[in-house]
Formats: structure tokens, C-alpha cells, sequence
């Protein structure tokens, strides 16, 4: 088997200021190597070492050492666990764009929920890997195996305590304990409507996904074929009927699969408010559950109701009418969408709008293109070529006016007009005007524009904070000392936009502990806030300061120095991290092994102000207290088998 190494990342960050809870997550990560927090759970972390998943409460106690290739996010009390999958390259996801994926995948993990599928993104090569294949199972929140990972696919239905379980590519149920209801030998099973739900044996998947062929049956939460499998189709339970096919008639059942009426039709819909479309001679009206017609046949295509009304076809034209077949609006509509939250999207003369339940427009027949509404209720409409913005009852926040708008993002949207940008908040009033080559917002109130090539900072009332001016500028500190570029030097300029620092170095840092990184004549030192030097610059590296100490590396070795330039930790080991340094590394190894699988490493490093430092000398990985004291013989091969000697980790 060859292999080669594909990537080692690695990023480091110091913090200095810590919440309660990221202390937990890092006793956490200092004693596995790295952890995520549950949200949905109840305060477990899911933990990560020797490329396997365990899982621990919030005090650190272990519930279950770490052991499968993947835990999913508790729902419901369970969570769906893996064993023996695989990471292989994968394009990007559907529904996801190329621009976006980095945004979305920019965790280390990230879940698609629909597909039991784990994602990790390698942003150099711009490379999406996933987990593939494996046995799923289910353990409960006490971390008891309740479901041996024996099967390919899992759903859980929560409220009738049942999981439809896929195994050889067929189907069938189990309760939450792992018990089997039924067999594993259907090629289809849905889920449960009304206490039922459809099994198909014959069946394959159309281009669309959907079972066609074969025959369908029902059964019930118990898991009992209480309904033969036997119809050419078969629609869902509603309210105690539904509507199957037998050979070319369809008619209504009970629960029993007693027919509740010896009539036939065409075909028959789903039943919802107590009745379903139905068609005759290729038209479509509506029947009640013992088969009386409770609207004629005068439809060319109807819809089941939902929340009393049903979009129904007549022509080449759309409408809405309600349980009794009374009109609510008139069929002038090209496209119509179901009522949700009670409006529906429709199109009329080649242009979108919303109506509410009486036919009302709410949203005004007039965009050419009506986006889904976003988590701020706010949807994007197009009219022409420009694009506004309507709220949820339809009030446009801003009329089309803007080339583009973006995605609001800290409750700020980027927009355009005449190829220049500038921000709109959320009430959709424009606080930076259209006027910048580009911009961006970082935060605290700042965004970062650009004129003719050149950067400066303006604030969300628009006001030049400092002028753009310059080839580059970096973050503002909490002083608002800013690092800008000037020709080829970087210095710094007050909130007024006034030199404090000549732009005389080849790179600078934020101020940290009063003070901040620098480059001069290709070597690194420190400068306080009048731009004395403080160490000299003779360092080939540099971190920042963090409890006045800072990693300093010189002639290929590491050590620490404190705010005057002394030398705190002798500058003589190959690696060393300590002082609430956090180190994050992903390996990804691919090979050739007849699959394209990769290995997926990661861990974190965290010493967290506990005074002890790992560190690499001649070659091999040891530990040290704050005063050098020897803790752990540096001996070992790797940083991971240190912590545990010195976490006690298994």
C-alpha cells in the first residue's frame, strides 16, 4: 500500500481571555485531543483520539471511550453512532456552491443531517473529503448501545419511538432498544402517517428517487403487515383511509384494508381535511372517505388541500378553492405554490408574488424572481435587473434598486449599484453609501473599503474613519491603532487617522500586552506603542505576547522571552507550546488501496495556564513545568503520547 503525505494544516492561536466554558472544552481537549460540544444534547462534548469518536460529560467524565468513526448530534435522546467508515474525496454537495462550500465547511466537521453524511474541507487544495460507508447503530444519552452498529442507513421516528433501519439495500423497522418490528426485506419503507406506513417489495427508484414497480403494503407500528402488499400503488394514511391501486382501479381503504366502498376511479390522491382528489375521464375533482364526490370533476389537475385550501389546474392556469370547491381566487396563475404559514408563492404574467388565504396579494404580483425567506424573515426580490428586499407581509424594506445583494451577515448586507459597493442594515436603510471599489465588514462597527486600489476604514454611519489611502491595512486593536501599508512599509495610524508609528516595517502585528510583532530587515522582533524596539529584531519567528511571555525561534530552535527581550526559556528545542498557546493539525493521508480512502487526523493542543509546556528535544516529545522542571522524559515519538502520560488519557 503507498501512501503519501497529502497535507498537514496547522494553525495556532493564543488567547488570553477565556469564558467558563471554553476552560471546560479545553480540560477536555488537553486530556483527547479535541472535542465539540453538543449543542442539542445535554451538555456532552463528543471527543476525538486515535482517529476515533468518544464521548464525555461536561465535568470531563468519560461515557464512552473514544471508539467510533462518527457521532452524530444527539436528537431526541439518541444519537446515531458509525463504525468502520472510510473518508474519500467527494465533490462538492448539492445545493452548495463552489464560493460557498469554504464558508460552510469552514468547521473541521460539518454534518449533513439528510444523509448521515460527515464532511471535512482542506482549504489549500480546496477539497472536500467525506465519511463513506460503515455500519450505523444508536446509543442513548447515558452512552448505553441501544442499537448495534450493524446497518447501512438509520432514520429515527421520535414520536412513535421506531427507527427505519436499511441493511443489503432493504428495509425495514426497529424499535429505539434495537429490537426488530420487521423483517429487513423491503425495498422501500416510509415513514408513519397516521399510525401506518407503506412497504414495497419489487420496487426501483425512478430518476427522481421515487419506488415504482413491485406492490404496496402497510403496516403498522408494531411492525404487523396489517395491510397486504399487494396494490400497484398506495398513498399514506389520513385520518383512519387511504387510496391504493389494483391492477387499473383506485379505491379507499380503512386501516383493516377493507374497501370502504366497492366505486373505483381513475386514481385517487391523498386524503387531507377529509377528502382527496380524484380524477375521472381525465378530469380532476374531490371525494370524501366513503367515496361520495364531494366536488365534480371540472378541474384538468387538483392538488390535496392543505389547511382547508388545495391549488387546483384549470386550462393552463392555476387557482385556489377550498374544501367545498368555492373559489378563493380566480385561475390566473402560471405557477402556484402551497399555502405555508399561511401565504403561497405564485406567478402571474411571468412575474412572482405572494396571496394570503382570502386571495389577497401580500406580497404584489410584480418581481421577476422572489428568493425564500431568510432567518431574518427577509426574502430578496428582482425586478428588471435590480434587486430589493420585502419582509415577511410583504413590505418591501428596500424597493429594486441595488445590482446584487448579498446574504446579511452580523445584521449587515453588502449591495451594489454602478459596479461600487457599500451596506445596508436590516431595516434596508443604506448606513455606507454605494461608493467603494469593494468593501468588507469585520466588525465593531468597521468595514474595510477600497478606492482607486487603495484601503482605508469607514464606520456604519458611513463616516471616513481612516482614509483610503493605503496598499493594505489590518485590524483595528481596542484603541482603534490600526497596522496600514504605505508603499512598501507597514506602520500605524490613530482613530483620527494620524501616524503614531512611521511605515518603516516590513510587517506588523495587533498590540498585545502593550506591545506588537514586527519584521525589519528579514528578522522578527517586538515595538511598543511609539515604535521602540524592545527586543531587537533578530528572530527568523514570533508569537504573541500571552501573560508576558511570548515563542520566540532563532537558529532553527524555540524558547520564550518576556516583555523586556529575556530569555525566559532557553531558546534550544526543536518545538515547544505552552502559555495558552492552541494548536490545531489535520492530516489528511490519501493511498492507494484499490478505494481512494484517506486517513483523517486531528487533534488540539492546549496548555490552558495549567504551567506545563510540551516540548520536542533531540528528536523526541516531552513535558516541562513553568521552571523547566522535568514532568514527562522527553522520550516519545509523538506529541499525543505525552498527554497521555501527562492527562491520563487511555
Amino acid at each position: 500500500m503507498k501512501k503519501y503525505l497529502l497535507l498537514v494544516f496547522i494553525s495556532v492561536a493564543t488567547i488570553c481571555v477565556r469564558t467558563n466554558a471554553n476552560t471546560i472544552s479545553e480540560n477536555i481537549n488537553a486530556k483527547y485531543g479535541f472535542s465539540q460540544y453538543d449543542n442539542y444534547g445535554n451538555g456532552y462534548y463528543k471527543v476525538w483520539n486515535n482517529l476515533k469518536w468518544g464521548l464525555c460529560s461536561a465535568d470531563g467524565k468519560e461515557i464512552i471511550a473514544p471508539t467510533y468513526d462518527a457521532i452524530w448530534n444527539f436528537n431526541n435522546g439518541y444519537a446515531i453512532i458509525n463504525i468502520g467508515a472510510k473518508w474519500v474525496k467527494t465533490h462538492t454537495p448539492k445545493g452548495v456552491t463552489e464560493i460557498e462550500k469554504e464558508k460552510k465547511f469552514k468547521q473541521i466537521w460539518d454534518y449533513d443531517v439528510n444523509s448521515n453524511t460527515i464532511y471535512v474541507y482542506e482549504p489549500q487544495m480546496k477539497q472536500i473529503y467525506k465519511l463513506q460507508g460503515g455500519k450505523l447503530g444508536l446509543i442513548d444519552a447515558s452512552g448505553n448501545v441501544m442499537v448495534e452498529p450493524i446497518y447501512d442507513d438509520i432514520k429515527i421516528m421520535p414520536e412513535y419511538n421506531i427507527a427505519k433501519v436499511k441493511s443489503n439495500g432493504k428495509y425495514g423497522y426497529i424499535d429505539l432498544k434495537g429490537n426488530k418490528l420487521t423483517e429487513i426485506k423491503y425495498d422501500d419503507a416510509q415513514e408513519f402517517y397516521d399510525g401506518m406506513a407503506i412497504v414495497n417489495i419489487g420496487g426501483k427508484p425512478n430518476k427522481r428517487g421515487r419506488i415504482t414497480g413491485g406492490k404496496f403494503g402497510y403496516i403498522n407500528t408494531l411492525g404487523i403487515e396489517v395491510i397486504k402488499i399487494k396494490y400497484l400503488e398506495a398513498n399514506q394514511f389520513a385520518n383512519g383511509y387511504a387510496s391504493v391501486m389494483e391492477e387499473t382501479s383506485w379505491f379507499i381503504i380503512d386501516k383493516n384494508g377493507k374497501k370502504v366502498t366497492d366505486k373505483t376511479f381513475e386514481q385517487i390522491g391523498v386524503f387531507a381535511d377529509g377528502i382527496a382528489p380524484y380524477c375521472e375521464n381525465g378530469h380532476y375533482g374531490y371525494i370524501s372517505s366513503n367515496g361520495e364526490k364531494v366536488i365534480d370533476v371540472r378541474y384538468d389537475y387538483a392538488m390535496p388541500h392543505i389547511d382547508g385550501i388545495a391549488r387546483v389546474k384549470h386550462g393552463w392556469s392555476w387557482g385556489y378553492i377550498d374544501c367545498k370547491g368555492n373559489n378563493i381566487t380566480y385561475f390566473d396563475f402560471q405557477e402556484a405554490g402551497d399555502f405555508i404559514d399561511g401565504k403561497a408563492k405564485v406567478k402571474k404574467n411571468s412575474k412572482w408574488g405572494f396571496i394570503d388565504k382570502t386571495g389577497k396579494e401580500i406580497v404584489p404580483i410584480k418581481y421577476s424572481i422572489i428568493s425564500e425567506f431568510d432567518e431574518n424573515g427577509i426574502a430578496k426580490v428582482k425586478a428588471g435587473l435590480l434587486w430589493g428586499l420585502i419582509n415577511r407581509n410583504g413590505k418591501e424594506i428596500v424597493a429594486p434598486k441595488y445590482q446584487s445583494i448579498e446574504p446579511f451577515k452580523n445584521g449587515y448586507a453588502k449591495v451594489s449599484n454602478n459596479d461600487l459597493y457599500g451596506y445596508i442594515n436590516i431595516e434596508g436603510k443604506e448606513i455606507i453609501p454605494c461608493q467603494y471599489v469593494d468593501i468588507e465588514y469585520i466588525g465593531n462597527d468597521l468595514a474595510k473599503v477600497n478606492v482607486d486600489g487603495m484601503w482605508g476604514y469607514v464606520n456604519t454611519k458611513g463616516e471616513e474613519i481612516i482614509s483610503p489611502m493605503y496598499k493594505a491595512v489590518g485590524i483595528p486593536d481596542s484603541e482603534m491603532r490600526t497596522p496600514v501599508k504605505l508603499y512598501e512599509k507597514w506602520g500605524y495610524v490613530d482613530s483620527l487617522g494620524m501616524d503614531i508609528i512611521p511605515a518603516r516595517y516590513d510587517t506588523v502585528g495587533t498590540f498585545i500586552e502593550g506591545l506588537a510583532l514586527a519584521k525589519s530587515t528579514g528578522k522578527w522582533g517586538f515595538i511598543d506603542v511609539t515604535g521602540e524596539s524592545k527586543t531587537g529584531f533578530k528572530y527568523s519567528e514570533v508569537s504573541d505576547f500571552c501573560d508576558g511571555l511570548a515563542k520566540v525561534k532563532s537558529a532553527g530552535r524555540y524558547g520564550y522571552i518576556d516583555t523586556t527581550g529575556t530569555v525566559i526559556i532557553p531558546i534550544e528545542y526543536q518545538n515547544i507550546y505552552g502559555f495558552k498557546d492552541k494548536l490545531t493539525e489535520i492530516n489528511i493521508v490519501e493511498s492507494y488501496n484499490g478505494d481512494e480512502a484517506v486517513t483523517v487526523d486531528i487533534f488540539e493542543i492546549l496548555t490552558f495556564g495549567d504551567g506545563n509546556l510540551i516540548f520536542k528535544k533531540d528528536g523526541k516529545w516531552g513535558a516541562m513545568d513553568i521552571n523547566q522542571n522535568i514532568i514527562v522524559d522527553n522520550k516519545y515519538n509523538s506529541i499525543n503520547e505525552v498527554k497521555k502520560v501527562l492527562y491520563g488519557t487511555n
